[in-house]
Parts: C-alpha cells; structure tokens; sequence
C-alpha cells in the first residue's frame, strides 16, 4: 500500500506524486511514537524527458516547501538561540534551497514555455511564487537572525542566503529570459497576497494542510530527498548537488 496520490490531469501530462501534507507554517508537528507512520511513501521518476521534466517541478517545489518550513524554525531559533552550530547547518539549508531551484527548473526553456508555463496558465492566469506562504516569512526572519548574531557570526548564512538568490535569478534568467512573469502579465503585482492565493499555492504543488505527525513527516521528507537524490544520480545535473542534499539529509 502506498501513500495517497494525487493525480490530476494538466494539459497533456500527469503528476503522479503523494500528496505532500504540512501543518499551517505557524502551526507544529504533532509529537507522536517513533515511526509510527509505516505507510511506504513511493516517489518513482518517469523516463519520458518531457514527463520527468514535470515530475522534477513539482517535485523540487515539494523539496523546497520542506527546506522553507526548516529554514524558517531554524532561523527562528536562531533569533533566540545563536548558535554557530545552527548556522552552519542552516547555512546548509540555503544551499539544499538552491539546489531544489536548479531541480525543478532543470527542464529546458522550450519545455518550460511549452508545457509547464500552460500548466499554471491554466491554473491560474496570475499564478505566482509570492503565493508561496512557507517562504513569506523567512527574508524577515533571515534579517532578524543576521542582526542577532552581527556580521562575523552570521557570514556563513549571509553567503549561502546570497548565493540562493543567485541560483534563483539564474533559473529565471534561463526559463524566462526578459519576459514578464505571469502576475506582471496579469496586472496584479500591486495587490497584496490573499489567503485564496496561498491556498491556490498549495493546491497547485498537491499540499494539503492538516495536523501532520512528526513521523508522518519525516517519512515523507525522507522519500523526497532520497527521490530527488536518486534522480540526480541517475540524470546528473551537477555533481555537487547529490553530495548537498546527502549533506542536508544526514544532518537533520
């Protein structure tokens, strides 16, 4: 038995991915007995390019919805607790970011403007990453943190925070070369996220928000980096990304 998937059927492709369940960004895992959760999570890579393309951008997203919720409790104890431990390890964070951005946009941009861009036309003509409500709040908490442990303490975070947004604006520059994105194009840039939006967010990436287990959660975390991993192995994009992620992983 494998866990729940959502497979909804957008332009000419199918995303066959469990559905990723994460509480409320402001809302905590639910304590529970180890590995109570034992439903095998099966994250399989289609061998189509063009599938696999899709498959990597939903599946990087759920990547990145993960790295958001740690980046954001570590910075948080950050906040409260410096720690050169922590930095480094959320420092690490920000580099296991970067590499879901280079994963997901690793398709080439004719795919992208072919297949993946009509996908979330579709969806919504307006369809944006500031709907993203994991990372909203973690530019604020990144400034809070570099604050609380002054420029020396907090150079490895400052690094890595800056060349994630390098490896951001790279996926852009290559995806979307010059044109505007879909919420410029839409005319609504000036208006402020809505929670309808956030939902909207959620709904595209298949993530449901409900009280989830810490074990439920691991599990699925586990399944994702380790899908990801071995699909790096096997359809390399850059060597030090699998090292990264098995980095991130064990340090958990």
């Amino acid at each position: 038995m494998s866990a729940p998937a959502c497979v909804p059927a957008w332009g000419h492709t199918w995303v066959d991915l469990p559905v990723l369940r994460l509480p409320m960004p402001e809302a905590e895992l639910i304590p529970c007995a180890d590995r109570c959760f034992q439903i095998p999570i099966v994250i399989n890579a289609p061998e189509d390019p063009v599938q696999r393309a899709v498959h990597r951008w939903f599946l990087g997203h759920h990547g990145a919805f993960l790295v958001w919720k740690f980046l954001s409790d570590s910075l948080d104890r950050l906040i409260r607790e410096p720690d050169s431990q922590l930095v480094r390890l959320t420092a690490l964070g920000y580099d296991a970011y970067s590499v879901m951005l280079a994963y997901s946009g690793s398709c080439s941009r004719e795919v992208y403007e072919d297949v993946i861009r009509p996908m979330m036309v579709t969806f919504d003509p307006a369809f944006s990453g500031r709907w993203a409500r994991d990372y909203e709040p973690l530019p604020g908490l990144l400034r809070r943190a570099r604050t609380a442990l002054g420029p020396a303490a907090a150079a490895p975070l400052s690094s890595a925070s800056k060349a994630n947004l390098v490896a951001h604006k790279e996926v852009m520059r290559r995806l979307v070369p010059g044109g505007p994105s879909l919420l410029r194009e839409s005319g609504r840039t000036s208006a402020p996220t809505t929670e309808a939006e956030r939902a909207r967010f959620d709904e595209f990436f298949l993530v449901s928000r409900e009280c989830v287990c810490v074990s439920r959660y691991q599990a699925h975390r586990t399944a994702i980096l380790s899908a990801i991993g071995h699909d790096l192995a096997k359809h390399p994009l850059s060597p030090e990304y699998g090292e990264t992620l098995r980095t991130f992983a064990t340090r958990l």
